[in-house]
């Protein structure tokens, strides 16, 4: 590409990107609190989906499990929460750390498998999780959920549990929904410009070329069981904050929200927003987060012969999305856009169509 190309495409991405950081900004201004809290909750998704894309689509690390290491996040702040009354920014810090531990621990045994028998092993652990919870329900609530509260003096002169919950500062002049959403958006950012300069560093490189060819990694100097290791703990720690604020924007933890479904949402948000790409994760828990808050309540309440209703049926039409999907475009929205664009920057280059100058002999054509 040209030097004037590439400065065209520098100049685009840089507008783009002002249009869309504008917009990001504006949403809680222009939407009221049930919309603002919506959109809030699609924050922890993209984390998530984030730190799942760290370890699946750079490093080839196939994971069915991150809905339970999302869990441990999220019950890591609960219990950091009630028990010692943290501050909700060093809870998350906390469950991040410990995350980052369990995935390490996860991560150990996951070197001397891999491919399918690693998914398996992951989905072992996102199945087995919910039991856990079960069975220490003392501790954790089991299904009838763990509240995050605090004791507090009510007008009536007794202790009584409060939610615990994000509250803007009154020289702010937001609402608790506002603070709450700009508060957890810088947490993301933070997390995203972390993972893009991991990417772009020599470890990111050794990831991309594990997964590439992991035989010819190692030859080159590359420390695989290491990274591998260090892939998987980042990974967990990025779901772990994920985890953590869902269970702060909740104000409330049960086993149910850590299920397999859990880990599979965040595959579909990897899938459809494009693997190996910073970008791709938020784009798919945006894509998902419409799905479920805007098109799924529009759906009328039979929309199969079998009479199912728009919530059961959910599953079903986003499965049936995902394969087409696939099949139209394999790299999800972020690989699309880079075909079109790379066809648009062919085109360009391209010499005008005119008549094919014939070569004449002795001035004679």
């Amino acid at each position: 590409m040209s030097a004037a190309g590439r400065l065209r495409d520098t100049r685009s991405i840089i507008v783009v990107s002002g249009v869309l950081v504008v917009v990001v900004l504006a949403l809680p201004q222009v939407l009221d609190a049930f919309w603002t809290r919506r959109i809030t909750l699609w924050i922890p998704l993209a984390l998530a989906a984030l730190g799942l894309n760290l370890l699946t689509g750079y490093n080839g690390q196939i994971s069915v499990g991150h809905g339970a290491l999302y869990g441990v996040g999220a019950y890591s702040t609960a219990l950091i929460l009630n028990e010692w009354k943290w501050p909700q920014l060093a809870a998350i810090a906390a469950s991040a750390v410990i995350c980052f531990v369990a995935g390490v621990a996860v991560g150990l045994p996951a070197l001397r498998i891999k491919g399918l028998y690693l998914a398996l092993v992951t989905l072992a652990v996102a199945t087995l999780f919910p039991q856990v919870l079960e069975q220490f329900s003392g501790t954790t609530g089991g299904s009838a959920g763990l509240a995050i509260t605090n004791q507090e003096m009510n007008r009536r002169g007794v202790l009584a549990d409060r939610a615990i919950r994000v509250e803007a500062p009154t020289w702010t002049g937001l609402a608790d929904d506002q603070w709450a959403y700009y508060v957890f958006l810088a947490v993301a950012a933070l997390c995203f410009l972390v993972v893009r300069n991991l990417v772009r560093s020599r470890v990111g490189r050794s990831m991309i070329a594990i997964r590439d060819n992991e035989v010819a990694a190692e030859v080159s100097g590359v420390n695989v069981a290491i990274v591998k290791v260090l892939t998987f703990g980042v990974s967990a720690a990025l779901a772990g904050v994920g985890g953590a604020i869902f269970a702060i924007l909740q104000a409330r933890v049960s086993s149910g929200s850590f299920t397999l479904v859990a880990s599979l949402y965040f595959l579909v948000a990897v899938v459809v927003g494009g693997s190996a790409s910073i970008a791709g994760p938020a784009i798919g828990a945006v894509a998902i987060g419409l799905f479920q808050d805007v098109v799924t309540p529009a759906l009328p309440e039979s929309v199969t012969p079998w009479d199912l209703n728009a919530k059961a049926a959910t599953p079903l039409i986003l499965g049936t999305m995902l394969i087409l999907l696939m099949l139209a475009a394999p790299g999800g929205i972020v690989g699309s856009a880079r075909q079109l664009r790379a066809r648009l920057a062919v085109r360009a280059q391209r010499p005008a169509d005119g008549p094919i100058p014939t070569p004449t002999t002795g001035g004679t054509p």
